[in-house]
């Protein structure tokens, strides 16, 4: 009776695994919303930082995109099974994150060209660098649930992630020198 149920839990297990293409299918609809937040961060002007001030102008859709993609990442999370992926599994998983990783970056980049409109405005800094200091937490743990899941491209990832990282560092610092 006992064995009965290790195997029913074990092809339970099996069942609920999340195949790689649907992995690299979750990074996809991130890499989709970082992509849509270029447009408002390109728009960014002096304009928009008294209008933050009321939740108008091109900073809140971005906020707020931040926001929905620290909630995404948390909901990918607890869909994640423990599996582990390998060639070409791994492969497409890596390639997604690649992708990713470089729209996000593009975002990230054309966030730190604006951040010196708003240096005499510090009220700016302080919304934009906490969601972006919460999106690099989330980032962090689901790079770390996927480099777990990828023996294959392990060195890979973690090169991805620590360029990602450091733009990220770079534009909460572009920020955090915004707050007084």
């Amino acid at each position: 009776m006992h064995i009965k149920s290790f195997i029913v839990a074990g092809l339970a297990a099996v069942a609920s695994a999340i195949p790689a293409s649907q992995v690299a299918s979750n990074i996809d609809q991130v890499t989709t919303a970082s992509r849509e937040l270029q447009a408002p961060a390109k728009q960014l002007s002096v304009l928009d930082a008294p209008l933050i001030l009321v939740g108008q102008g091109n900073f809140p859709p971005i906020v707020t995109g931040f926001t929905d993609i620290v909630q995404t990442l948390q909901v990918f999370l607890d869909q994640m099974d423990p599996e582990t992926y390998s060639g070409n599994g791994a492969d497409v998983i890596f390639d997604s994150f690649r992708t990713f990783v470089y729209v996000h970056q593009e975002l990230l980049n054309i966030l730190i060209g604006k951040a010196g409109l708003f240096s005499t405005v510090p009220i700016i800094g302080q919304p934009v660098s906490a969601v972006l200091r919460a999106l690099e937490a989330a980032i962090d743990t689901f790079v770390l649930s996927l480099i777990d899941m990828m023996e294959s491209r392990v060195m890979d990832m973690k090169a991805s992630a620590k360029a990602l990282g450091s733009t990220l560092d770079t534009t909460i610092d572009a920020y955090n020198g915004l707050v007084e």
